[in-house]
This record gives C-alpha cells, sequence and structure tokens, in this order.
C-alpha cells in the first residue's frame, strides 16, 4: 500500500518582520516542508529530521547534533516550519539570550519562524498559541492576546491555550475575561492546574 506525502514543495516562504521591523529571513527550503500538525504517515521524513538535527540534546539546548545548536534548530524548522516543541526550543533559545544565559544572537529570530509557521499551516493552533507565549514573555503582551484569540477562534475548547490566555489577561489587568478563559480550560481538562484559579482566588476575580 502507497502512503500519499503531504509535501508543499517551496511554499513555505519567508514572511513578516522581526520585532524590530527588520524582514525575515531564515535560508533556503532544502528538504519538505511538511505540515507537523499532519504528520500521520510522515514517520519516516520526521525519523530523518529528528534522528539527525531535533535529538533531545538540541530540544533541550545543550549541543548541536550535525551542525551547531541554531543550524539543527535551523535545519528542523525550514524541514517542518510548524514543529511545535522546536519552535518552543528556538523561543526558550531566544529567551535565553535576553536573559545574557546564553552569549550571540540568532541569525533568524523566533519570530520570524513563528510567522512562518502559521503561513504555512493556518489551522494549526499550537503556532499561534506558540507566538502569544513569545509575544508575552518579550514584553508585547496585548499582540500576545491578538494571538491566542487567534488559536481559540479556530478550536475554542482548547484548555491549554484557555489556561495560558487567561494568565496574560491577568497580566493585563482584565480579570472578568481571564475567568472566562480560566473555566473553559478547567471545564475541558480535569488536570488543568490549580494554579490559575487560586491566583484569581486571590485577586478576588474567581466566582463559583
Amino acid at each position: 500500500m502507497l502512503i500519499a506525502i503531504k509535501s508543499w514543495g517551496n511554499s513555505a516562504p519567508w514572511v513578516g518582520a522581526t520585532l524590530e521591523g527588520l524582514p525575515c529571513n531564515g535560508g533556503g527550503q532544502g528538504f519538505g516542508p511538511y505540515d507537523y500538525s499532519h504528520r500521520a504517515g510522515l514517520d519516516e521524513q520526521l525519523h530523518i529530521v529528528e534522528g539527525a538535527h531535533f535529538t533531545p540534546e538540541v530540544e533541550n539546548l545543550l549541543n548541536g547534533k550535525s551542525s551547531t545548536l541554531e543550524g539543527d534548530l535551523n535545519y528542523t524548522l525550514r524541514a517542518w516550519p510548524n514543529h511545535h516543541r522546536a519552535l518552543l526550543s528556538i523561543i526558550k533559545y531566544q529567551l535565553n539570550i535576553n536573559k545574557k544565559i546564553t552569549p550571540g544572537k540568532l541569525s533568524t529570530p523566533p519570530e520570524c519562524y513563528l510567522q512562518r509557521a502559521i503561513r504555512f499551516s493556518p489551522e494549526d493552533v499550537g503556532s499561534y498559541s506558540l507566538f502569544g507565549h513569545y509575544l508575552r514573555k518579550t514584553g508585547h503582551t496585548d499582540e500576545a492576546a491578538k494571538y491566542y484569540q487567534k488559536a481559540l477562534a479556530i478550536d475554542p475548547k482548547n484548555a491549554k491555550v484557555a489556561y495560558s490566555f487567561s494568565f496574560l489577561l491577568i497580566d493585563l489587568k482584565r480579570y472578568e475575561e481571564a475567568v472566562k478563559y480560566a473555566k473553559i480550560a478547567y471545564q475541558q481538562d480535569a488536570k488543568t492546574p490549580n494554579a490559575l484559579k487560586q491566583k484569581l482566588e486571590k485577586l478576588g476575580a474567581w466566582k463559583e
């Protein structure tokens, strides 16, 4: 039985701009691109990339495998633009640079990978949520809210996104909305951590 391979050729262009307003660019395509949110039947293609470029050491920002750490993350994300774990790793890399934990500067910042991922797979909730997470961590809270809202427009009952969005709304002092999304998170997933509810109770915002 032949398995249909879902690949978009060279249809994963670099789009958008950095947080500083410069055009995004991250190199040519090469292998792929493949959609991580539709990876069923693509085990071999995913294994090729992860085995050579996205090992646990790379994911945890310890060291590179086939290239530099940044090079391996870049290869992974060029092949799989919306690879959620690799996107999270490049976000953590940049945040470590921002905190002076890691020296240097990324050739392609996370916001460029995230905009490319969203353009490549516009119904993938994970990419919007990760962009919201990154923007919140870098102080762009109003923009972060927009990306969480886009994620929830696609999947209104997504507990993890609602949970993260509620914390952002607390930052923005939008407590009534924060409670609304907190309740969605708790209704949809009984394993949602209690920390959010406790914070809202402490603020006097939570009403049963």
